[in-house]
Parts: structure tokens; C-alpha cells; sequence
């Protein structure tokens, strides 16, 4: 190989742009040649220690995520919801304050006062509604985990 060809392959190399070929030419070129120019020679001790590198290998395992801490999650997410949706509830259904003797039920619903039982009832199904979806939009998500770490 000739000195400018070394020069040029040396250039691509430390800027990361040689192909494994390149650098297996280079590596050739340092570990066999015997007339090496002086201003070349302290690449020859670089790929010189890269030749007798040992291969590192590991016996550490990847650590997969336990599929009982997902189920703590989930079971979490489920008794929260379901805790907060015990106090919507309450609120809407045992929080109303009689105006005239007419009624037994206050609540607010986004910021309006209603009284009427049917309303109130409907909202609170609304939102118990949307926790369970929420809480199935995480099992779901939890399924994919599943089956991802069965793999």
C-alpha cells in the first residue's frame, strides 16, 4: 500500500468514515509491513493494541421487569380511580344543601349549580365511566408489556 493511500485511509478512519475493509487494510498494513515510514510509526503501537485487545464479553443477564410489579400498577391505578370516584359521588350525591325545603340535592357540575337527582346521577356515571375506561386503556397497555417480556 502506498504512504498517500495510508495517509488518506488514516484521515477517513479517525473521522469514523472507513468501511470494515478499510480498516481491516489498515490493520493489515501496520501488524505486516515491515518498512513502515517514521512519521507513520505511532499508528503501528495504535493498531498494534487494538490486534491484541481481548474480546470482552459478559455474562450479565438484561434485567426484565417483573410482570407481578405491573399488576401492583395497575391494581393501584384501579383503587385510586375508584377511590376518587367514591368521592365524586359522594360529593354529587350527599353534599346538597335544602333551599326552600324543595330539595335535598346541591351539586356543581363544571361550575353550575344543579339540584335535580337525574343530573346529578347521570354525571357521575360519566365520570365513573371515563375511570373505566382509563383503567382498561392500562390493562391494555399492560397486555402489550406481557406479551413483550414473554418473548
Amino acid at each position: 500500500m502506498e504512504r498517500s493511500e495510508v495517509k488518506a485511509l488514516l484521515e477517513l478512519y479517525f473521522e469514523g468514515q472507513t468501511t470494515l475493509e478499510q480498516e481491516r487494510q489498515l490493520s493489515a498494513y501496520f501488524l505486516t509491513c515491515e518498512d513502515i515510514p517514521a512519521e507513520l510509526l505511532p499508528y503501528k503501537a495504535i493498531f498494534a493494541a487494538f490486534a491484541t485487545a481481548k474480546v470482552v464479553t459478559t455474562t450479565v443477564e438484561p434485567k426484565v421487569q417483573n410482570p407481578r410489579r405491573s399488576w401492583k400498577i395497575i391494581w393501584g391505578v384501579a383503587a385510586s380511580l375508584s377511590a376518587a370516584a367514591c368521592v365524586v359521588l359522594g360529593v354529587f350525591l350527599w353534599s346538597g344543601k335544602p333551599q326552600d325545603g324543595t330539595t335535598d340535592l346541591v351539586c356543581y357540575v363544571d361550575g353550575v349549580e344543579v339540584t335535580d337527582s337525574d343530573i346529578a346521577l347521570a354525571e357521575a356515571e360519566r365520570i365513573l365511566a371515563d375511570a373505566a375506561a382509563d383503567v382498561s386503556q392500562a390493562m391494555a397497555q399492560i397486555e402489550k408489556i406481557n406479551i413483550f417480556n414473554k418473548r
